[in-house]
């Protein structure tokens, strides 16, 4: 064989190697990183469900609310001069009473 095809075989064989070693590494870089994926997804799949368990409990509190709000029920104050004035009268006449009724 002549020097050169010996040349041209060692290229090829170097060439070889270091395509074999950039192979081997890339497919290390993805392994490594279909890892990190997996990791990710697993993450959001636990973030999802946390999620799913905290809007449920948000739904079961705000009907809890819902259901407390309609049992209180709220009476309207009297801002009606009127009305108070009446019940002040009616508040003295019954002192009134309540005084005769204990001499």
């Amino acid at each position: 064989m002549t020097s050169e095809l010996k040349s041209l075989i060692e290229q090829i064989g170097t060439k070889s190697r270091q395509l074999h070693q950039s192979l081997v590494t890339e497919r290390e870089r993805v392994r490594s990183m279909t890892d990190e994926i997996n990791r990710l997804n697993a993450d959001i799949s636990e973030h999802q469900n946390q999620k799913k368990a905290m809007e449920e409990e948000l739904q079961s509190l705000q009907s809890e609310l819902n259901q407390a709000r309609e049992q209180v029920q709220v009476q309207p104050v009297s801002t009606n001069g009127v009305e108070i004035d009446v019940l002040v009268k009616e508040i003295d006449f019954c002192i009134q009473q309540l005084k005769i009724a204990n001499e």
